[in-house]
């Protein structure tokens, strides 16, 4: 998020800012448990938080949302943030997302189309996940969304939020229960541990199937061959076909020129900061640069795909794209 954030405000500052304003870019660190306190420093000192998020954004609804400040967000994680679907939901949270995920929806798309192909692995699910609440939130999310479309859960299992010094036994617990299609909700790192963990002792489920944030270079350089035959769900232009899509490219270009690093939250982030600008730029030009404004603007925006990053979404009513792709990890490459 840092990155494709100083690549973004670089790169708007080269050409003049907005409307010859330029950018000024203030990083706050929310780390795993520090949130709500950065949201508060925030609350007196920006225009807006533009391109990031936080896994403990429930204190959005405590910190944020009644200081009156907005946030145009690379990603939301739970309802307090993310909300529902509706454009009222967007205005109260005081929160518009690019790429939605309203919380009270779940995209499926990914586990109906590898059901076709692995229909009976369905019924032997698990679900592994920190223990954390947010995670914990997601998890809840997952196995509702499984059962929903015929899933059976057959092991539901947590870890430590910062990591596990031994993933063996968790492992071979899912083993035993007979898990045949997995699903890992946390982070690259902690996947790619745990896939180790999973070849050393010979388990290798039929199906793993992961979420949009495991489409990072850093989890396949983790995980190494652990990694072969995962799944994951994207809604956006694979950087691997970024010759053939310019915003891509770009994107890619101006990560790479600030040293930073390319992933699928890098590309939500970008996608933030031109909803953000197109909106501030409106907002200037009509004499009403405050947050307000910014926010109504933002929010009216109906069909939006970040120039072309990802498959249009509809920011307006929070509601999230209809299009779905499924990548895979082969010879160590998505």
């Amino acid at each position: 998020l840092f990155d494709a954030s100083q690549a973004y405000v670089a790169w708007c500052n080269e050409q003049g800012g907005i409307n010859g304003r330029p950018l000024e870019l203030t990083e706050y660190d929310a780390a795993i448990f520090e949130y709500g306190p950065r949201v508060r420093e925030a609350c007196d000192e920006v225009l807006a938080l533009v391109g990031g998020g936080g896994a403990q954004d429930t204190e959005w609804a405590t910190t944020g949302q009644p200081c009156g400040l907005i946030d145009i967000a690379a990603f939301a994680a739970t309802p307090e943030k993310g909300g529902g679907v509706g454009h009222d939901e967007v205005i109260e949270r005081r929160t518009v997302q690019p790429v939605p995920n309203p919380q009270d929806e779940f995209p499926v798309g990914d586990l109906l189309l590898l059901a076709e192909e692995h229909p009976d692995a369905l019924d032997h699910v698990g679900i592994i996940n920190a223990d954390f609440d947010t995670l914990s939130l997601i998890a809840a999310r997952t196995k509702e969304a499984y059962e929903q479309i015929g899933g059976t859960i057959v092991s539901e299992l947590t870890y430590n939020v910062l990591g596990e010094a031994n993933w063996a036994p968790l492992a071979a617990a899912m083993q035993e229960d007979g898990v045949e299609w997995l699903n890992f909700v946390g982070d690259g790192e902690f996947l790619a541990q745990f896939q180790q963990a999973m070849d050393e002792i010979g388990w290798d489920p039929e199906v793993v199937a992961q979420d949009a944030n495991f489409y990072d270079q850093s989890y396949l350089d983790a995980a190494g061959p652990a990694a072969d035959g995962t799944f994951i769900r994207s809604s956006t232009v694979p950087f691997e076909e970024a010759a053939d899509n310019p915003a891509t490219q770009l994107y890619l270009d101006l990560v790479d020129e600030v040293g930073g690093e390319a992933a699928l939250l890098g590309v939500q982030s970008m996608s933030a900061w031109l909803l953000f600008s197109q909106a501030a730029d409106q907002c200037d030009d009509a004499g009403d640069l405050t947050r307000t404004c910014v926010l109504d603007t933002a929010a009216s925006v109906s069909d939006w795909d970040g120039g072309g990053l990802h498959a249009p979404t509809d920011p307006s009513e929070n509601q999230g794209s209809d299009c779905i792709m499924i990548l895979q990890v082969q010879d160590g490459e998505f």
